[in-house]
């Protein structure tokens, strides 16, 4: 029996920065393998020829590039594209859908203004007051593209300190993540302590209750076309039981958008229970939580006119009854209920005004309390919805006590 031939290997330097170079096949192509520390596992790829001798030079090549590599790497020459690239590899996973997509547009947005070989330690205060110009005045998008002088719209201060913001916590993130070698990923953050945009005089206004009731009788004249198993009609858009939900529960419309048949627990408490899953919720939190008497009341109503079980939505979308609706067509419900009611838009005044609401009407519960009822992860960020009213600053005026000395 012929013994069977051997395949050819040659191996160039030592590790971690080892190349080899190698027939899988006797006198096949040949191939080579290297070690790839950041993601750590090895990177093989076809050397497309079956030249030994070249094969040998071409190790010896690449041995030198990965050690000069790593020695950038330890003097924190890193480029813009690998600190992203990490950061959502290893960070973003950890988010809620919606985080995750902010999270690729930004990154998108970053690397398209400074480029992705960009040395990120050398991200200069110029660049970032350049960035804070051309995004404020809309002369490159969300996403980094250059936008034509006749299309361009400025940015609010809250959007540019959302971006900017992002950019200094991956810098941050940055220093603190540690490669297999044992090394950190960056050496500091570089935009450390350059200004970041603040809203002087931010709008965030709450709906009142009387707004709230005129939309609620107006709320059942908004009309939506669907078609759901080959057969189109028109039928009222559920915009009021989402109306009342929102109101009732605090919690941000997209969350009550998402919500599913399976989500309700009518047994569970005094007037039943509704789970918020992680996946659906902004800060990626589950929660249970009691539904009021009118909240029960919509439910009941939705039950009643559209049974539903499992997994299939509350709120279905128009065109295909197993998804929710968009919020998109959410917020063009809002609107139309607006002009039903006879109700003056107001900038900024949308769904999330709701939400203040119920922060605001509930301010005499403790914060803790309010925060688990609402989902809001930080009961401090509570002082950003409650908006007092000139009635409640009155009534606080009134309960106000003098200030008076003891006698002994």
């Amino acid at each position: 029996m012929p013994r069977r031939r051997k395949c050819w290997a040659y191996t160039a330097g030592q590790k971690p920065h080892r190349v080899r170079v190698y027939e899988r096949s006797p006198a096949g192509p040949l191939y080579v393998r290297t070690w790839d520390a950041v993601r750590g596992r090895w990177r093989k790829r076809s050397l497309g020829h079956h030249d030994r001798a070249n094969a040998k030079a071409f190790a010896h090549e690449l041995h030198a590039r990965l050690v000069q590599g790593e020695e950038d790497r330890q003097a924190g020459r890193v480029t813009l594209s690998e600190v992203f690239a990490l950061y959502r590899h290893h960070k973003t996973p950890t988010k809620s859908p919606a985080q995750q997509r902010e999270d690729h547009r930004k990154a998108k947005l970053w690397t398209r203004f400074l480029g992705p070989k960009k040395d990120p330690h050398k991200v200069s205060l110029a660049e970032w007051e350049r960035f804070k110009r051309a995004r404020s005045e809309g002369a490159i998008d969300a996403r980094g593209r250059h936008v034509a002088p006749k299309k361009r719209r400025t940015v609010s201060a809250r959007m540019l300190e959302i971006d900017c913001g992002w950019l200094s916590a991956v810098f941050r993130w940055g220093t603190l993540w540690r490669l297999p070698d044992g090394g950190y990923l960056m050496r500091e953050n570089p935009v450390r302590g350059y200004p970041v945009p603040r809203e002087k005089n931010p709008k965030r206004p709450v709906v009142t209750e009387e707004r709230y009731r005129k939309m609620l009788a107006a709320a059942d004249e908004v009309d939506v076309r669907v078609n759901w198993n080959g057969k189109r009609e028109t039928v009222r858009a559920p915009i009021r039981e989402a109306l009342i939900l929102t109101n009732e529960l605090g919690r941000r419309y997209g969350a009550i958008l998402a919500l599913r048949y399976s989500d309700i627990t009518p047994d569970l408490g005094p007037h039943g229970s509704i789970r918020f899953r992680a996946d659906s919720d902004k800060m990626g939190v589950e929660s249970v939580v009691p539904m009021s008497r009118e909240a029960r009341r919509a439910i009941d109503r939705i039950l009643r006119e559209r049974p539903g079980v499992g997994d299939l939505p509350l709120f279905p979308s128009p065109r295909d009854p197993s998804k929710p609706v968009s919020r998109h067509l959410a917020s063009k419900w809002f609107r139309e209920c607006e002009e039903e009611a006879r109700l003056e838009h107001v900038n900024g005044l949308g769904w999330h005004g709701l939400r203040r609401k119920f922060a605001t009407e509930m301010s005499h519960v403790p914060d803790r309390l309010v925060a688990r009822l609402g989902g809001w992860k930080n009961p401090r960020t509570l002082d950003l919805y409650s908006q007092p009213t000139g009635t409640m600053l009155a009534e606080a005026l009134e309960q106000r006590r003098e200030l008076r000395e003891v006698h002994r």
